[in-house]
């Protein structure tokens, strides 16, 4: 399970989306399933739940980003994104489709360590999908999903989920258009906005211990597809760390309904403090970088002010990893 090509795959994630940008795209879906997962092998199963971004390059073809927690088994806590490349059969005039995918799950495993305490693997593993898609009416769709999930060395599982998306591209109905409804990269104005945020923090280890969490973020639009922002995070208190820093990431953004409403992903480093973890060498609050993934979903509500919600998880390298849920409120202008 060794970090360094788990952290290429990754970054390929958000990479393989950027190489999109610029192309005339078709469909675009989001959703949102839940069901349960088992291993194969043991008698113990648990719960599953994912979000899962879709986007068409062609008629039979699509890739996704996915966020899919895989449940708590005896000794194993299990969660991570996963990139997979789709193809697809589409049947009824495009209102029901059939669709097998493959990729990669870059994955976080909480594992209970022997003299107590906890300990967070990071690790790349294959992932094998299939799902069948329903449209309900012009804009929503019911799906069922199956994935195979094999961490290397590690225990193999089969989740099944069930749930409702939609349709987010130009027009009703998954027809042919360019990515998201924004308009040309001539005619787009960069905007500021300033977002204040109040949520949870969660560490991943077996108690999961949680904080009152605070951020404040700067975002700046460059392209139609692409942002940029410093944040300020603090993360609370939630027993076992005291983190606050400064955190830097470049997104890629999709917008839809005219521009009210935002789809993004974004990595960057994350600079921060942790007070409870001093150094090897005993310094106090020393300066550390943990890698910084967030997934962020905003609502215009008038022509300046937004609302913002943003799950952000914190990737560090002494086993506490955390998850960050925000919403917050935020003015924007040009």
């Amino acid at each position: 399970m060794g970090k360094r090509p788990a952290i290429r795959t990754r970054w390929a994630m958000p990479a393989l989306l950027l190489g999109c940008a610029g192309t005339s795209l078709r469909a675009q879906e989001i959703s949102v399933l839940a069901g349960f997962m088992r291993p194969d092998h043991g008698a113990h199963s648990s719960y599953s739940y994912q979000a899962d971004y879709r986007q068409e390059f062609y008629r039979n073809f699509a890739a996704s980003v996915d966020y899919i927690n895989a449940g708590h088994v005896p000794g194993h806590h299990l969660d991570g994104e996963a990139l997979e490349i789709w193809g697809r059969l589409p049947f009824d005039a495009n209102g029901f489709s059939v669709a097998l995918g493959a990729g990669a799950y870059y994955y976080y495993d909480t594992q209970m360590l022997a003299g107590g305490g906890s300990a967070d693997v990071h690790g790349t593993a294959p992932i094998y999908s299939a799902s069948v898609t329903g449209y309900l009416s012009e804009r929503v769709f019911c799906r069922a999903m199956v994935n195979h999930l094999s961490p290397n060395g590690d225990i193999s599982m089969n989740t099944v989920v069930v749930g409702i998306g939609v349709w987010l591209g130009q027009g009703k109905k998954p027809t042919p258009s360019a990515m998201g409804d924004t308009p040309s990269d001539r005619d787009h104005q960069p905007e500021h906005e300033v977002t204040m945020y109040v949520g949870q923090s969660v560490v991943n280890t077996f108690l999961s211990q949680t904080g009152r969490a605070y951020s404040m973020e700067y975002r700046r639009s460059f392209y139609r597809h692409f942002d940029w922002t410093a944040s300020l995070i603090y993360e609370g208190d939630p027993e076992i760390v005291r983190r606050s820093g400064l955190a830097t990431q470049a997104w890629v953004v999709n917008a839809f309904f005219h521009d009210h409403v935002t789809v993004g992903i974004g990595f960057g480093p994350y600079f921060y403090i942790d007070s409870k973890h001093p150094s090897d060498q005993g310094t106090t609050n020393p300066p550390r970088i943990a890698g910084l993934g967030s997934l962020s979903l905003s609502q215009r509500l008038s022509p300046h002010w937004m609302t913002r919600l943003a799950f952000n998880r914190v990737t560090s390298d002494y086993n506490r990893d955390a998850d960050i849920f925000l919403l917050g409120l935020g003015y924007r202008w040009s």
